[in-house]
């Protein structure tokens, strides 16, 4: 018996040529379907994951460094804003006039733009209102240490039989020309402000240099060249 021969299934899409076996065809067949599974994808089609965190990594690098910036631009400008620049009255230097201008024992003058009172004090006078043995120039802050009240000098007011004090008008605080407390709720004496004086006996008050009023008050008084005797 003749057996027919044998034809390729119709989805083969090609016949073995003359001479070659069924088997090997079949075997080219498979070997060309694999090489077509796994070849490979295109680069713009393929997942990089190690591309996608370095692009986050950019991202959040960019929004942080522009964060940054945009901080310390803020605070430049906060800086820039506050700073000081020729502070004229009080917190800066406020002249007062001239060392000749001041009586030794004389009443105090009272500057509203730098918030002080200047006096000449004499070393002899020995009153309870008096200077405590200070001699020289003093400058007092006429803020009250107590609430912050506006303390005026008032050389008609009597305290325990002598007039001439700085007497608080918000709660009696009661102060010698010195600046001593000796009355009332104040937690301490008045406090002074730093003296300069140049060559030609011109008087500038650095009001922004201040210190805490206490019973050496009368020590910080200057002793310069020109004042009256």
């Amino acid at each position: 018996m003749t057996n027919a021969p044998r034809t390729a299934p119709p989805d083969m899409g090609e016949s073995p040529a003359a001479g070659e076996s069924i088997e090997a065809w079949r075997d080219a067949l498979a070997a060309r379907k694999t090489v077509a599974e796994t070849a490979n994808v295109p680069g713009a089609l393929a997942s990089r994951p190690d591309m996608e965190a370095s692009r986050r990594t950019f991202i959040r690098g960019s929004f942080l460094g522009g964060l940054g910036l945009a901080l310390l631009g803020s605070v430049g400008l906060l800086v820039d804003y506050l700073y000081p620049r020729g502070v004229r009255g009080f917190g800066g230097p406020v002249p007062a006039g001239k060392v000749s201008e001041y009586a030794k024992g004389g009443e105090p003058k009272h500057f509203l733009d730098g918030q002080f009172f200047l006096a000449n004090l004499d070393p002899s006078d020995a009153g309870k209102n008096g200077t405590g043995g200070g001699e020289g120039l003093l400058a007092l802050w006429h803020k009250c240490p107590h609430l912050g009240c506006t303390v005026p000098w008032r050389k008609e007011f009597d305290y325990e039989g002598t007039k001439g004090w700085f007497r608080c008008p918000c709660h009696g605080s009661t102060y010698t020309k010195a600046g001593i407390r000796i009355f009332g709720p104040a937690p301490r004496s008045m406090d002074t402000m730093k003296i300069e004086v140049d060559g030609a006996g011109n008087i500038v008050v650095q009001t922004g240099v201040r210190e805490f009023g206490g019973p050496n008050n009368p020590q910080r008084a200057i002793k310069v060249p020109g004042l009256p005797s």
